[in-house]
């Protein structure tokens, strides 16, 4: 999800309104007897109240965990921790380098650890009684497709009565709850809290999206997986990743090194292949062009969807589905085996994939009775990219028209890609800003620019506009009645990211706005 995810979460998910107590206390001594202790500091027969990695979240005896980060070290936050009442404090630096702080130890206890953010897992599975046990949680990872998987088990689920929670980019909710998502995949603390309630509420079932990030920093270290899903690869996240190998290999840590009962992976995809090497109770493949488990077969574009035929061990059913594109195809039948696998019947199955409608974000359709479409859509990587834009020609459209743009701080290696892709399949690109961040807006322009093909003529095939409302505002003044305008990028997401502030921007918001604009012109 993003490079500084490591310690944003301490500052960003602050925002969130997310209950971080339970309601007993545990002993100070249980919480920690499966982290690798150095040496501690102080007593551990105390009770703890609260487990924390945000020092503004501290309550008296609480156990504050000082988590070192990209941006910021939690060791600069002990002396606030100490003054809201934190009674215990876990961290990796030596604790005679804590003393030379100049911080007492008189009535807190210091426990130095080998690895502070596995400690912060095994410490909230141990505060919130190992909640993953309780529920069957379905962990989906991917480059691309997480969040749609989640949303199409969630309606599968739903239509067989079962109460679920989802844990993903576009928020947390259960039951009555729903909260703001901060990042694709939440803090430890943060995701044993939520799972306990899921569970004291009767909710039997989790479907959580695993970033990669969450995997290198062991957020879900310690969660027991009823099932694996793996959605696809490509490029992304070499912003925090050393190397694209070594992005694959943290995908693949997953199956590897997490306790995961039963598999589910497309096969298609070269990674895919790999996890069926690996121990599972049960597993069912999935894909188009590799004979697997589960498969679509004959697949068929609509004026307003596809067609295909899901071949499954247990029968094979005609589906006719509102989403688009084959991208969406994958995510349909990967969320179809992920659901037999857990004995959800077929009919379920298929009835789940045809109701099905759009996600927030993902090919999400802005009509204001225009005669031409606009979609907004979450797509941010190449690969992404070029789904969305198959997706949208499939609609035939006289021009496809695409505004994109490329985050700043994240990988630099996608710009030239995605510009490439950009100008390959569309018939005119905007290039744009999407969430500059601390770099300059132009810079990121100018790197997505070198992807341009040299054949490709600026205000014929393309053209630069920095300011991303004035973007979408010429796509929507320039499209002709036929024509599609494909929004890229942002997706879901109502904010923009600027280099000394982050400001409310919705690109739904700001494509009905020039919509309703416009026709009040015509």
């Amino acid at each position: 999800m993003s490079l500084m995810e490591s310690l944003e979460s301490a500052t960003i998910f602050s925002k969130v309104d997310m209950p971080m107590t339970s309601n007993t206390t545990k002993p100070l001594a249980s919480l920690i007897r499966n982290c690798a202790i150095r040496n501690l500091l102080g007593t551990l027969k105390m009770d703890i109240e609260q487990v924390v990695y945000d020092s503004r979240k501290v309550n008296p005896n609480s156990l504050f965990v000082a988590i070192p980060g990209f941006k910021q070290d939690g060791t600069r936050f002990i002396h606030e921790a100490l003054k809201k009442g934190a009674t215990a404090i876990v961290t990796q630096v030596p604790l005679d380098q804590i003393s030379g702080l100049g911080i007492s130890s008189k009535g807190t206890t210091f426990i130095c650890v080998e690895r502070a953010r596995e400690a912060l897992a095994h410490i909230s599975k141990e505060f919130y009684n190992n909640p993953s046990r309780k529920l069957q949680v379905t962990g989906i990872t991917g480059t691309n497709g997480k969040t749609t998987t989640t949303y199409i088990l969630e309606n599968i689920f739903r239509l067989h009565q079962t109460p679920t929670g989802v844990i993903g980019s576009i928020n947390y909710h259960f039951g009555d709850k729903e909260i703001p998502s901060s990042m694709t995949t939440p803090e430890a603390p943060d995701i044993d809290c939520m799972l306990n309630e899921m569970h004291e509420q009767g909710i039997g079932h989790c479907f959580l999206e695993v970033s990669s990030h969450s995997l290198a920093l062991q957020r879900v270290q310690g969660i027991e997986f009823a099932v694996g899903v793996f959605t696809n690869f490509s490029q992304d996240h070499l912003d925090f990743h050393d190397s694209l190998e070594h992005y694959k290999s943290t995908k693949l840590s997953f199956f590897s090194d997490h306790q995961i009962q039963k598999h589910v992976m497309n096969i298609d995809d070269p990674v895919g292949q790999i996890i069926t090497h690996y121990n599972a109770k049960e597993r069912l493949t999935v894909g188009i062009d590799q004979r697997a488990d589960v498969m679509a077969e004959n697949y068929q574009t609509l004026p307003q969807g596809v067609r295909f035929q899901l071949k499954t061990p247990m029968g094979s059913r005609d589906i006719v589905t509102s989403l688009l594109g084959i991208h969406n195809v994958y995510n349909l039948i990967t969320s179809a085996a992920a659901a037999l696998i857990q004995g959800i019947p077929l009919d379920t199955v298929a009835e789940g994939l045809e109701t099905m409608k759009n996600v927030a974000g993902r090919f999400e359709s802005i009509n204001c009775g225009q005669n031409f479409h606009v979609l907004v859509d979450y797509a941010h990587t190449d690969d992404a990219l070029k789904n969305a834009l198959n997706a949208a020609r499939s609609l035939n459209p006289r021009n496809l028209i695409v505004v994109f743009g490329c985050g700043g701080d994240r990988d630099k290696g996608k710009r030239k890609l995605m510009g490439a892709t950009a100008l390959e399949l569309a018939d005119y690109s905007i290039i744009t800003s999407d969430n500059p961040r601390s770099e300059d807006p132009d810079q990121i322009i100018r790197d997505i620019w070198e992807g341009v093909p040299l054949t490709s003529q600026i205000n014929k095939d393309y053209e630069l506009v920095p300011d991303r409302q004035s973007a979408i505002e010429k796509a929507i003044k320039f499209a002709q009645a036929g024509d599609l305008v494909l929004i890229a990028g942002k997706g879901h997401e109502n904010y923009q990211i600027l280099k000394d502030q982050t400001i409310h921007f919705d690109d739904c918001e700001v494509a009905r706005s020039a919509l309703k604009m416009r026709l009040s012109r015509d």
